[in-house]
């Protein structure tokens, strides 16, 4: 989803991870104004794109992907602005606001519909360019449109899975979890597991981190069949209280020092934790950083049986780039067979081609893809409000309190939904 996990702190997302700078945008004829004219035999268009990175290694892996357009089209060149996750959708929708955003966009799955205001819908241009999206994930592309339009071109997708340590697993003589485990099993290991210091789940009040097991426990959903945030359904507090309370009573899980959404990736990647929540956009940087053997499960089962989210991230076009043509040319490029080949090859992204997924799964662990194939089995995708942004950062502000046992669920909750619903 494009969070990738680089000096073990963030995660790679879509759904999965890192941000934008800034900065003025860049767009014009190469030595030519800013914003004059189209290009023309022999002129080149510089674009900029935005897109999040959390270090070196991460950047250096998007700047390839700018590259490549080049590679491929010497009349378009790419200027990157990388900066953290966490500042990238509040200063983006800024800069869609005030007509300032760069020409190419990079948008996750969850938030897609609270910028569409600021961005240009790709249909025409789809069509226009002849472009053959059926080798893209269905799930992917409806997860980056709105109102019935498509707002980007995906290059990734995944559904959330269990993430786990096989080093403190078999330290502790705990079976190591099975496609179809349930919440039953997944409790009693957490149990087992906290011990000596360590803890045996990550649990914090964040999307991506907590909502598929809220789903898989009562089948409680965030938003509901019209669209409306729901928070404060029944079925929703009770799973909210009762994932909470694996840090605020069970203790199997660490309480939260505080609003941090690199807690869990912290606390796993530290060894502090035995099993945490990720999408398969994380899986190879795990494997890459992770001084212990990492293992992949299914969410536990619930009353009827195990259900997961799935999410992803994409490339669109401004609404105010001068320059769309271009900048459509550039965003089929970074997302033809063979650049999200080679992200999967790397580990930057789970491919939305479904032609390239292989590449990923040659360089996971092993078993990885009967995971994932049964994870996508039982994915729904990932619905949200145009607000999530907000919702997301109530969550977190008055969420960790009902984590650390300051608050009910339902105060939490509560709050949340007055002042985002």
């Amino acid at each position: 989803m494009g969070k990738i996990i680089t000096g073990g702190m963030s995660r790679l997302l879509a759904v999965g991870a890192a941000g934008i700078i800034a900065s003025t945008v860049i767009a014009g004829c190469a030595g030519g104004d800013q914003g004059s004219g189209g290009s023309k035999a022999g002129d080149v268009v510089t674009l900029s794109w935005s897109m999040w990175a959390s270090g070196t290694e991460d950047r250096n892996a998007w700047q390839k992907v700018a590259d490549e357009v080049t590679a491929e089209d010497p009349n378009i060149k790419i200027t990157l602005e990388t900066a953290p996750f966490t500042d990238y959708f509040t200063k983006l929708g800024t800069r869609l606001a005030g007509g300032s955003a760069p020409c190419i966009v990079s948008m996750q799955s969850l938030r897609t519909g609270g910028y569409t205001s600021g961005m240009l819908p790709l249909d025409d241009l789809i069509a226009k360019n002849s472009l053959d999206v059926s080798d893209f994930d269905k799930s992917i592309m409806a997860g980056l449109a709105a109102g019935g339009k498509q707002y980007a071109l995906p290059y990734d997708l995944g559904s959330l899975v269990v993430t786990y340590n096989k080093d403190m697993f078999e330290a502790a003589g705990v079976p190591a979890p099975k496609i179809g485990w349930t919440m039953a099993d997944f409790e009693s290991a957490a149990k087992a597991l906290t011990r000596d210091g360590k803890y045996g789940f990550a649990a914090y009040p964040v999307d991506l981190y907590m909502f598929p097991f809220l789903l898989s426990q009562t089948g409680a959903k965030p938003v509901d069949a019209s669209g409306k945030l729901a928070l404060t359904a029944s079925d929703m507090v009770g799973a909210f209280q009762w994932y909470a309370d694996l840090a605020a009573k069970s203790h199997v899980a660490p309480k939260v020092p505080g609003v941090d959404n690199n807690f869990p990736d912290t606390q796993f990647l530290n060894g502090n934790v035995a099993m945490s929540v990720n999408g398969p956009w994380s899986v190879l940087g795990l494997k890459q950083q992770a001084k212990f053997n990492v293992g992949l499960a299914t969410i536990p089962a619930g009353p009827d049986g195990s259900k997961t989210y799935s999410a992803g991230s994409g490339f669109g076009i401004a609404k105010s780039c001068q320059y769309p043509d271009q900048a459509f040319r550039a965003i089929s490029i970074m997302t033809s067979a063979k650049v999200l080949g080679e992200l999967g090859t790397l580990g930057r992204a789970f491919p939305a081609r479904k032609s390239v997924q292989d590449q990923w799964y040659q360089n996971a662990f092993a078993g990885s893809k009967e995971v994932i194939d049964a994870a996508n089995a039982s994915a729904t995708p990932f619905v949200t409000t145009a607000n999530w942004d907000l919702v997301t950062k109530l969550l977190a502000q008055y969420g960790v309190q009902v984590f650390n046992g300051q608050a009910t669920a339902a105060d939490a909750l509560g709050k949340v939904q007055q002042q985002a619903g």
